[in-house]
């Protein structure tokens, strides 16, 4: 039987409001083994005055339709919209839990619902965000960020650091590393036999032959890097157009918002995080606690569903080929 964890992510933000809202649609194809604070749960089913037909019973005991939860009780109560170095620590304690059972290999992937950086900070957990945590905590080195939907995927170079810091870390190496990485997970995780990757260059007109930047020096290094060992890619484009030819099977993007911005624009409501590079699958959905409408009622889980659905793939695919070679 396939188990996905989910960590409910900042209890003060929309975490438990998108499980909620998810079931039972996620329990159709496996079970979800939702790890966090079983009062935040059954506040969150009051306040939306509706019951489920899916049953919460404990890790282990359940079945397809159901849904089994790890109860930390970290929380009593909660309040919503509220940054917290409380809510920081119970959300890293979720993410620690949900991670044992991945890496013992009880379940194979995790779903992690958003987390709040400012609280991770006043708890004194110093990771800019769930990638960087889970590389770290997993061993994992190299990895790589990738926002993806039905109609495009996208991996980023650099991720959380500020826009003025993005010139002096494009470098031949990070890039052929993000390059690298996606291909190979474009194989093994998404199923795709022969990936066709596009680059883009960091500067308007992918720096105009050095006259706006020297940046794709590095860039095409990489590029060509990547050719010599097999990697069909090509670039680097100019940024404002490169999204236009939907000839690929994914883009590679500098920074953060160079990236992110269109798949986003594209299809906002079904866009999923996902970490390349682990042992293990990671998908999040593409949106962050969003405190400001926390506690009423309105967050969409569509974003929750896609991604809690894509780990069920990408585990299935996993799962197949690693039994292919042994």
């Amino acid at each position: 039987m396939n188990r996905i964890v989910v960590s409910m992510g900042d209890p003060s933000g929309v975490g438990s409001e998108i499980i909620v809202k998810s079931l039972p649609e996620i329990t159709k194809k496996s079970i979800p083994v939702v790890v966090g604070d079983i009062n935040v749960i059954e506040k969150t089913i009051e306040l939306l005055s509706m019951g489920t037909s899916t049953n919460f019973v404990p890790y282990m005991k359940g079945k397809m339709g159901n849904v089994e939860f790890i109860d930390l009780g970290v929380i009593k109560d909660v309040r919503y919209g509220v940054i917290s170095k409380e809510y920081g620590h119970a959300a890293y304690q979720y993410l620690l839990e949900g991670l044992k059972l991945v890496l013992s290999g009880e379940v194979h992937g995790i779903v992690t619902c958003p987390i709040n950086k400012k609280s991770f900070e006043l708890a004194g957990i110093k990771y800019a965000g769930h990638t960087e945590l889970l590389a770290r905590l997993s061993g994992v080195r190299d990895y790589v960020m990738m926002l993806a939907n039905r109609k495009i995927k996208v991996s980023l170079v650099t991720t959380h650091v500020p826009l003025r810091d993005v010139p002096s870390l494009i470098s031949t190496e990070r890039v052929f590393k993000t390059i690298f990485i996606t291909y190979r997970s474009l194989k093994e995780l998404f199923g795709i036999k022969s990936p066709s990757l596009s680059v883009c260059g960091l500067n308007p007109h992918a720096g105009e032959e050095g006259l706006l930047g020297t940046e794709e020096s590095f860039i095409k290094k990489a590029i060509q890097n990547a050719r010599e060992v097999g990697i069909e890619v090509s670039g680097p484009y100019s940024p404002d157009s490169v999204f236009w030819d939907r000839r690929y099977d994914a883009y590679i993007a500098m920074y953060h918002d160079q990236g992110i911005i269109p798949v986003k624009t594209l299809d906002f409501r079904k866009t999923v995080n996902i970490t390349l590079g682990l042992p293990f699958v990671r998908t999040s959905p593409g949106h962050g606690t969003a405190f400001n409408i926390s506690g009423k009622g309105v967050a969409d889980p569509t974003s929750f569903i896609e991604a809690y659905r894509l780990a069920e793939t990408l585990t299935k695919n996993l799962l197949t080929k690693s039994s292919a070679e042994d």
